[in-house]
């Protein structure tokens, strides 16, 4: 069971975004998709959960076509996180909280338990009565972490879960950035298979079981932090000079420019 993409091609306008790119999502697992702007990774994204359908190629969800899953199969087993969530309804943050747990029909008073510890796990649980258009642009990334946190919260009977964020750390400083790192390894080791686009090399080491870097709609190379942070690799896809080190943490890679 993953979430599997093979041979996807596309193109718009005729300007091609993506040509012939596998990857696969496991249970359990954190994949991060890395690359200079203009590489694919969005677009990347927008066919693995079904936004955009592919000229050519498939996607499988824990075994079945994507495009043949109902729509509450995809939500309750697919949580995705954009880069930019547009809401602009005076909603609390524990009203936003809820709108994941749209898909499931397990009670109102279940259901604000999990928002309350979906916030509290993304350091957000002193926002839950605030109104959400009034909150900072960080703390509304927060919110909505926490939103597709709770939409996959607990195991399913329709398979394997899985989570998609889109730069999920831009808009957070320096402490937020790692909670997030945390939050994702916890949801990894409950089994929740994540896949992250991130430009932070040295974040993606830190928390990757694998990595995919991506250069103008081609999958350069997949692998572990140490086998894709090479310098011969980083200087042809990203065009800078770098020395590779190991992190005095966490014994990772080290991108030094």
């Amino acid at each position: 069971m993953s979430l599997y993409a093979h041979n996807l091609s596309l193109s718009l306008s005729d300007t091609p975004l993506l040509n012939a790119v596998d990857i696969e999502v496991l249970p359990g697992k954190i994949s991060t998709v890395l690359g200079p702007n203009g590489a694919g990774k969005t677009s990347l994204l927008r066919v693995l959960t079904g936004e955009l359908a592919p000229d050519s190629g498939t996607v499988t969800l824990n075994g079945h076509a994507l495009r043949e899953c109902s729509a509450i199969q995809r939500a309750r087993t697919l949580a995705v996180l954009p880069q930019h969530s547009l809401l602009n309804f005076p909603f609390s943050a524990t009203e936003v909280v809820l709108l994941g747990r749209t898909p499931h029909d397990t009670g109102i008073a279940h259901d604000r338990q999990i928002a309350a510890e979906a916030l509290q796990a993304v350091d957000g649980d002193y926002l839950a009565d605030r109104i959400y258009t009034q909150l900072s642009g960080g703390e509304k990334q927060r919110v909505h972490l926490a939103r597709v946190l709770a939409q996959i919260w607990e195991a399913v009977p329709e398979g394997e879960r899985y989570l998609v964020l889109d730069e999920p750390t831009s808009s957070f400083d320096l402490a937020h950035q790692h909670l997030t790192l945390e939050v994702v390894r916890n949801l990894a080791d409950k089994g929740v298979g994540v896949l992250m686009v991130i430009h932070d090399l040295n974040l993606a080491a830190r928390c990757s079981d694998r990595m995919h870097l991506m250069q103008c709609g081609n999958m350069v190379v997949s692998g572990t932090p140490g086998q894709v942070l090479q310098r011969d690799i980083i200087a042809r896809v990203f065009q800078v000079e770098a020395s590779i080190g190991v992190h005095p943490l966490s014994g990772t890679p080290l991108v030094i420019t």
